[in-house]
C-alpha cells in the first residue's frame, strides 16, 4: 500500500508530467496544424502506453460491465480529456504554459470542492471547511498573479 506522502509525490510527479506533454503537444501541434488531429495523435500514445501497462499484469486487469450497469454518465469521462487537450492545445500558443495551467488548477479546484461537498458522482463527501475554502481562495489569487505579465 503507498503511503500517503508517496501519493502526494506520484500526484505531484502527474501533474508535472501533465505540463511536459502540453509542452511537447504544444510543439506537435504547431507542426501538425490541428488542436484535434494532435489530440488525436496524443490519445493514441496514450492508449498505446495505456495497453503495454495493462498486457503487462502491473495492474489489476479487471473488467468491463454491462453498459447498463452503471449511470450512463460513468461511461463519458474521456469527453473532459479530449476538451482539456483541446482547449489546452488552443490557449498556450496565446497564453503560455503557466497561466493555461494556472486556469486548469482554478477551474480543477473549484469543481473539486463542489464534488467533495456535495459527494456528487459518487465520490466521497468531505464537508467544507474554513481550511479548504482559504486554500482554494489563495490557488485563486495565485491564478490572478500569475496571469500579470
Amino acid at each position: 500500500m503507498f503511503t500517503r506522502f508517496v501519493l502526494f509525490i506520484l500526484v505531484a510527479l502527474g501533474g508535472a508530467g501533465l505540463a511536459i506533454q502540453m509542452a511537447w503537444n504544444a510543439r506537435l501541434r504547431a507542426s501538425i496544424g490541428s488542436p484535434v488531429l494532435t489530440t488525436i495523435v496524443s490519445v493514441f500514445v496514450t492508449l498505446l502506453s495505456l495497453t503495454l501497462v495493462w498486457v503487462s499484469g502491473a495492474t489489476p486487469r479487471g473488467s468491463i460491465p454491462a453498459f447498463n450497469s452503471l449511470p450512463q454518465w460513468a461511461w463519458f469521462g474521456g469527453i473532459f480529456a479530449a476538451y482539456y487537450l483541446v482547449a489546452s492545445l488552443i490557449a498556450i500558443p496565446k497564453l503560455g504554459t503557466a497561466v493555461v495551467f494556472s486556469l486548469v488548477i482554478a477551474g480543477q479546484m473549484v469543481a473539486a470542492l463542489i464534488l467533495d461537498s456535495t459527494g456528487a458522482f459518487g465520490v466521497a463527501q468531505i464537508s467544507l471547511s474554513l481550511y479548504r475554502i482559504l486554500g482554494t481562495v489563495l490557488l485563486l489569487i495565485g491564478v490572478i498573479l500569475i496571469q500579470k505579465h
